[in-house]
């Protein structure tokens, strides 16, 4: 298997820069109606065994890429694959422009907000739908009991301006809270059972295998995080530049097949997952035994993803309005 924790070495420093700093200044209908890039001339034949590099974040709905890789389906579509484990967020998108990374795993809402900065960004594969693998958990003993007692408390996300963020405020409206009504704290997935177990935080998102963790500290689960006007919000997928899109549309279709290939065999499929998510994620077999599996879906929801971008606008996460159709390539 050719799936690599170290990521390759950074070459485009500057443009990592100017990235992260547009990122950080800032701060998820069918596919029949999205663009495919065309071939260019002399571009690399896609599907043709050449090297492709591969971003995950090692997430339980990331065993797609690596159930892909390990089952030869990217094989069989001609891609020599090298996966490799990538921050999450917006903090990925850096290394996809650079080139470090020619295919990456995000949720929706970063790949949006960055298109919206101008970087040249394009969504080739659904890959996970909102489900109950994604809760608001808070300390056994907390007054807090649902969303409504959220109003004044402060509410750990993993960034600012990511799918959660979107979910959260759409709840909060619905409730008829205001934005306002919670105080946001970023945080790394990692940390936030910790922070709330003593206190620095009142509540706070956690996705599989996180999720597991958490109620294993003792943690209790109030909410899902994505409910109500948030239900079934398409969350991640697979990215890639429009460059790369154009000059490689053998690859992208390949791509495409074996990530729909990959999510038909672990949809609700305990054993597979079994085996694959202590692999790369470290976490226990006895932790991967209790997860709520991922809803996956390999096809690109244009649009539910639109209405993830017209939340956006109204949460002032962007400032223009998006036509994710032109963002997207379809099968």
């Amino acid at each position: 298997m050719s799936t690599t924790t170290t990521p390759r070495p950074r070459r485009l420093w500057g443009v990592i820069g100017l990235v992260c700093a547009a990122l950080v200044a800032t701060g998820c209908g069918s596919a029949s109606s999205a663009q495919e890039p065309p071939a260019t001339e002399g571009s690399a034949a896609g599907g043709d065994g050449s090297e492709v590099t591969i971003g995950y974040f090692p997430l339980v709905h990331t065993a797609s890429i690596v159930h892909a890789e390990q089952a030869g389906y990217l094989a069989d579509g001609g891609i020599d694959a090298e996966l490799t484990q990538t921050e999450g967020g917006a903090a990925a998108i850096p290394a996809l422009i650079s080139g470090d990374v020619d295919i990456l795993y995000s949720n929706y809402t970063s790949v949006l907000l960055a298109a919206e900065r101008g970087l040249p960004v394009v969504m080739i594969s659904g890959n996970d739908i909102a489900a109950d693998d994604h809760g608001i958990f808070v300390p056994e003993d907390s007054p807090v009991e649902s969303l409504e007692d959220l109003d004044g408390k402060s509410f750990a996300v993993n960034n600012l301006q990511n799918i959660g963020t979107v979910a959260l405020y759409a709840q909060l409206e619905e409730l008829g809270l205001t934005r306002d009504a919670v105080d946001l704290v970023e945080m790394p997935n990692p940390d936030m059972a910790a922070a709330a177990t003593n206190g620095n935080v009142d509540a706070i998102w956690q996705v599989e295998p996180f999720q597991t963790l958490a109620r294993q500290a003792g943690l209790k689960r109030i909410a899902d995080m994505f409910a109500g006007p948030a239900q079934d919000m398409p969350v991640g997928g697979w990215v890639t530049t429009r460059e790369f899109a154009e000059n490689n549309p053998e690859v992208i279709a390949a791509f495409q097949e074996a990530l729909r290939q990959s999510t038909e065999d672990l949809t609700d499929n305990r054993e597979l997952h079994l085996e694959l998510v202590p692999e790369y994620t470290q976490i226990s077999a006895d932790v991967a035994e209790e997860l709520a599996l991922p809803h996956y879906d390999a096809e690109l929801k244009v649009d539910a993803l639109q209405s993830g971008a017209d939340l956006m606008v109204e949460y002032g996460i962007i400032s223009e309005e998006l036509d994710v159709a032109s963002l997207t390539v379809a099968p």
